[in-house]
Order: structure tokens, then sequence, then C-alpha cells
């Protein structure tokens, strides 16, 4: 079965603020730590809460995208169009437990941009539709490949052979024992094949893949979640898309929205002012422990972590913690590298390390002899 260049990515390495491993099929991703000391203003408070879900988004959807941004300049990847387009969204605000667990919202984000027609679609959540004419077929559990693709381009002009109709399935789900909400990422797809016998339920997602009153829509209700059919095409080596944002139907998105959601979501990480994203033990302009009204309150370390060489692997652990506290702290290498020490001179990849004052650590990585590290 031919698979078309874009629908199938594996990533590693580094791209952009981020870096990525693959670890037991699962692609893992984490954000480079930079100085935020004075991003302080409540814009961009907003900007770095709402940035968390899109990553979260991007990193479970990013394998089974290619080239999905087919206008992206040669300075920009996948995931800076994907940042860059979801930017202005309606924003999603994950507290800081949520977030440090993997959660993720299922949320109407564009996945594609490119030249191809939009495919149009009608109706809302899973009574939604598209405008992908079948003529008189009615797609059942015996229709085949063959069937379907015939119907698809004798009634749609904008449809050849060979080209590829994907449908992205991303089901929200809520773990049972944290409560933390999480997305299940799925996609299938059809090559236009006007001699295919395999039967196309057999091939892709029925629940995609329905006729519903003579166009292709979407069939039973499997609950919350967000899809998108999207129309690709190969031209002389080159994926060219159509341009489409996931189709809302998740009824819990809108508890994450909102300023109760960012309210809260701030909340998590000890506040809304400036002390969120880097306190000074003087910002109050007290000593440290006290305020103007004699009220005792904690004093905050930062600790920021960097990889060196970035594309040597990642470092976990950074962020805000109380004085006094332990951080766990970790440096994994990527393909091609061994972590060789801290820039303290620690050699242990996993420790701890006390929170007395604001502390920086650097995790240096060397390449291996005779490999060629994996930076795609």
């Amino acid at each position: 079965m031919a698979i078309l260049n874009g629908i199938i990515k594996k990533m590693t390495g580094s791209v952009g603020q981020l870096t990525f491993k693959t670890v037991n099929g699962q692609t893992v991703v984490s954000e480079k730590v930079t100085n935020v000391r004075n991003s302080r203003s409540q814009r961009q408070q907003r900007q770095r809460m709402k940035w968390v879900n899109i990553i979260h988004m991007y990193s479970g959807i990013s394998p089974l995208l290619k080239n999905a941004f087919e206008k992206k300049s040669s300075t920009q990847s996948d995931y800076n169009m994907f940042v860059k387009v979801n930017n202005s969204s309606a924003p999603v605000y994950l507290t800081k437990t949520e977030a440090d667990g993997g959660g993720c919202i299922a949320a109407p984000y564009q996945i594609t941009q490119g030249s191809l027609p939009s495919i149009v679609t009608a109706g809302e959540g899973s009574d939604s539709v598209t405008d992908i004419v079948l003529g008189g077929l009615v797609i059942t559990a015996d229709t085949t490949v063959a069937q379907f693709s015939q119907a698809v381009v004798d009634n749609n002009a904008d449809y050849d052979y060979g080209d590829q109709i994907s449908f992205y399935d991303i089901m929200q789900r809520i773990n049972s024992e944290t409560h933390i909400p999480y997305c299940q990422f799925g996609a299938s797809y059809v090559i236009l094949d006007k001699e295919s016998g395999v039967k196309l339920w057999d091939l892709a997602n029925k629940v995609g893949f329905a006729s519903v009153d003579g166009v292709l829509g979407h069939g039973d209700d499997e609950g919350d979640g967000v899809f998108a059919w999207v129309h690709s095409r190969n031209v002389n080596g080159k994926t060219k898309v159509s341009t489409q944002i996931l189709i809302d139907n998740n009824s819990i998105a809108p508890d994450y929205m909102g300023e109760v959601a960012y309210r809260k979501a701030c909340n998590s990480y000890g506040g809304s002012n400036s002390a969120f994203l880097q306190p000074e033990n003087d910002m109050l302009g007290a000593p440290a422990g006290d305020t103007d009204n004699g009220e005792e309150t904690t004093v905050k370390r930062m600790l920021t972590l960097k990889a060196s060489p970035e594309e040597g692997g990642m470092v976990t652990g950074a962020g805000e913690y109380d004085d006094g506290t332990t951080a766990s702290i970790e440096a994994v290498a990527n393909g091609g590298y061994t972590f060789q020490k801290w820039s303290d001179n620690d050699t242990n990849a996993k420790r701890t390390v006390v929170m007395n004052s604001d502390i920086e650590l650097t995790a240096l990585f060397q390449a291996d002899a005779g490999e060629m590290p994996d930076t795609e």
C-alpha cells in the first residue's frame, strides 16, 4: 500500500524551542529553558500560559503529519507554523499539575495550510459533513477502495486518482486516577485507487469515512474530541495539502478557556502577579520572607537547566521551587550523544539539588565517536 509523502512522521532532535525524542514508539517533547527574568507583563504571561496546550497538541499529532504546512519558508519548521497559526486561537489554560502531568485538551487548532481547496464542512460536532459528493454511493462494510475512489473522482472536480484523503481523530480522555485530561491521537487515510479491491473500512476509520445524505461525513459519535479531513496530493515529489482546522466536538474544552480558567491556572503557579514568571526575593520591597503588612511569604528559588550542545539531549526538572526544597533533575542524551557531566562536575545524569538559592546548571553532552547525531 503506497504512502503519500506527507502523512506519517517521526521526530527526534531539536526544532525551534522544542526537543523531541522517540521513546518506546512515543514522541516525547520538552521545551528548552530560556531566561525570562524580564518577561513579566500580563500579555507575556498569557502567551506563555496558552503555549502549553498548543505544544502538547503538536507533540501528539506531529508523528501523524509531515509537510503539513506547504507554504512555510525554508527557515520555518512545521512546529514553528503550528504555533504561529494557532497562537491567536481561543486559548486553553492548564494548571501546573495538568501541565506537568502531560495534560492536553483537544482544541480546534489548524493542522494544515496549503494550496489545495479546503474541504468545506457543514453541521456541528459529530453531525459534521464534508462537501465531498459521493453521488449514489452508500458506504457499507462491503464498499471497496475502488468504489469509493470512483465516486469521489466522478463527482468532485478537485480530486483525481492518486490523491489522498486523510481523517484525523483526536479523542479527549480523562485519567481515572489523576483526573488529568489527555488526548488520544489517531489518523487514517485512503489513496484514491480505481483498481483496489481492499474494503474501505479495513483501511480507514469508518467514523470519518461514512456516507451521509450523499456526501462524505462523520459517522457515529465517539464522544468528546476534535477531528478533520485533509486532502493531499503529490506533485513532482512535493506534498500539496488543503488548509484545515480541527472540528470541535469537545464538551469539556470550555472549562479550560476564558478568564476563570486563566485565573485558576495562574493560581496553580502561585498567582498572577510578577512572581509567576521569575520571582525576586525582594520584589515586595521588604526582606526575604516578609511583607509590608507583617505576613510571612514563601521565598521562591528558580532552577534553570540547559543542554550543551542543544541538540545533544534534553533536561527536565527546571522551574520554580520553595526555598530549601529538593528538586529532581535529569539529563537524557539524544541518539548519537552521551551524557558527560553537569556544569558543577556532577556526573550523575539523574540527581537532586537543594534549592537554597537560584541555580543554573548545564548538562554537557558529547557526540559519540563515529556516529552522526540525529538532528532531523
